[in-house]
This record gives C-alpha cells, sequence and structure tokens, in this order.
C-alpha cells in the first residue's frame, strides 16, 4: 500500500492513521541514515 502525504497538513496526530505515522518514522530513520552516510538524494 502506498501512502501519499502530499498536501496534508500535520496539525496533531489524531489527523493520521497508526499506518502513516509509522510510515513517518520509518522515512525519518531512512532520511537520517541516508544524511549520516552522505548519500542523501532528493525525493
Amino acid at each position: 500500500m502506498v501512502i501519499s502525504l502530499k498536501n496534508r497538513n500535520f496539525l496533531k496526530l489524531l489527523d493520521y492513521t497508526p499506518a502513516e505515522i509509522q510510515h513517518l518514522i520509518d522515512l525519518a530513520i531512512e532520511l537520517k541514515a541516508a544524511k549520516k552516510a552522505g548519500c542523501e538524494s532528493k525525493r
């Protein structure tokens, strides 16, 4: 399942499903690892 958060405002956690919150956390982990490794790319 593809989760799209485009054009959505992050106002409170209740606005998102648990799957969307987990997606944000996983994305943050992935981006931090890429930054640390020096291989960031535009999305």
